[in-house]
């Protein structure tokens, strides 16, 4: 490599040197912001924070109702798009213990084991055509904890309580499955009678649920 001579005056460096320096410095910072492709996956930064991430349940079925209910709740006589929710404040709380069938199932109401068959609507029983689609359906609607809404007659012929069923923000169970063609209306009493059987009407028109395809 041929020699470079250099002036030897320490007061006036060199053109080269200054140049040099500048690209040495240059190529340092670089080096130490880089990532190297092997490391490229580890990486944190900007763009893999604001990356959006697949949900569990995309392009599936949700397992829980889409309608939500909150403050200011529905006034007025209940139609078939008001009939969802309810306040829910004046409702008896209630503790699910288990699922019996679309239409049935065990609370814990007063420290006691009480069963409820849902006051506005009508499930096929189990053995037919859409008992298990209803059955866990009001599983996922239930959850945890309902609130019981009672009405005109409080047992049936066989001790259980009749209650209009809600969750606890007031979305209304009974009326849930009947829109999801999942159960029919009851017909013959009830506050909510004619809102739900609108519902079923609506179901059965768009072929809506197992009942309905």
């Amino acid at each position: 490599m041929p020699s470079i001579s250099l002036p030897r005056d320490p007061g006036r460096p060199h053109l080269a040197i200054l140049l040099a320096a500048a690209v040495l410095a240059a190529a340092l910072s670089a080096g130490c912001d880089a990532v190297a492709p092997s490391d490229a996956g580890t990486a944190i930064g900007t763009s893999a924070l604001s990356r959006p991430t697949a949900t569990a349940q995309a392009g599936g079925t949700p397992t829980a109702s889409v309608r939500t209910c909150a403050p200011p709740y529905p006034t007025g006589v209940p139609s078939t798009d008001t009939v969802f929710c309810v306040d829910p404040a004046a409702m008896a709380p209630a503790r699910v213990l288990r699922i019996v069938d679309g239409d049935t199932l065990h609370v814990e109401l007063g420290g006691r084991d009480e069963t409820v068959r849902l006051y506005g609507i009508n499930a096929t029983e189990r053995g037919q055509p859409c008992s298990d689609e209803a059955t866990r359906r009001l599983g996922e609607l239930a959850g945890n904890a309902v609130r019981l809404r009672p009405d005109a007659r409080d047992r049936d012929q066989y001790g259980r309580l009749l209650r209009y069923v809600y969750s606890p923000s007031g979305l209304s169970v009974d009326a849930e499955l009947v829109d999801e063609g999942l159960a029919h209306a009851w017909r013959t009493d009830g506050d909510l009678r004619l809102a739900i059987v609108g519902l079923e009407a609506r179901a059965s028109a768009g072929r809506r649920g197992c009942l309905w395809r």
